[in-house]
């Protein structure tokens, strides 16, 4: 009995992990990923509260990983860590996706892109330019959702002419 158990397991299994999987559209889900980063950062430019809609494109156990500071792991650790960078001194931040890629799962991928930091320092304004990598998730619904992101700056500030 147990070796007909065991083989019953194992029939099941080789079906199972032989059988086709759905065949990903890789050029649409780097599209959707494009948009979607696009799209985030559209919104977080344009809203009132951008810690908010920031922290609201992360899964629940995303992690954003900045330069020069610790993990914030978790949408409320996020939520806190952009309200601080929101809290300096003529702050703002844009970025703009140029790449993306998709594993061939269809449930994980990638965008990297620039960013450009204005801000105030003790010496007049400056302007900070960098770079990102974003992970992101496929959730259920189809959606994608940031699951890490990551950033750092090109070089020192420059003066703002």
């Amino acid at each position: 009995m147990r070796f007909a158990v065991s083989l019953s397991s194992l029939t099941f299994l080789m079906v199972v992990g032989c059988s086709p999987q759905p065949e990903i559209d890789v050029e649409a889900e780097r599209d959707a990923l494009m948009s979607a980063d696009r799209a985030w950062s559209e919104a977080y430019s344009a809203s009132d509260s951008p810690a908010d809609v920031f922290a609201a494109q992360f899964v629940d156990d995303g992690s954003l990983l900045p330069p020069d500071a610790p993990l914030a792991r978790g949408k409320e650790a996020i939520h806190a860590a952009i309200t601080g960078l929101e809290a300096m001194p003529g702050f703002s931040v844009t970025w703009a996706p140029d790449a993306a890629d998709v594993g061939s799962g269809g449930d994980l991928g990638f965008t990297k892109g620039s960013y450009e930091i204005k801000m105030d320092s003790p010496e007049g304004p400056v302007t900070i330019n960098g770079k990102y990598l974003t992970i992101w998730k496929k959730q259920a619904d189809g959606t994608w959702l940031v699951t890490a992101d990551m950033f750092n700056a090109n070089g020192p500030p420059t003066p703002q002419t």
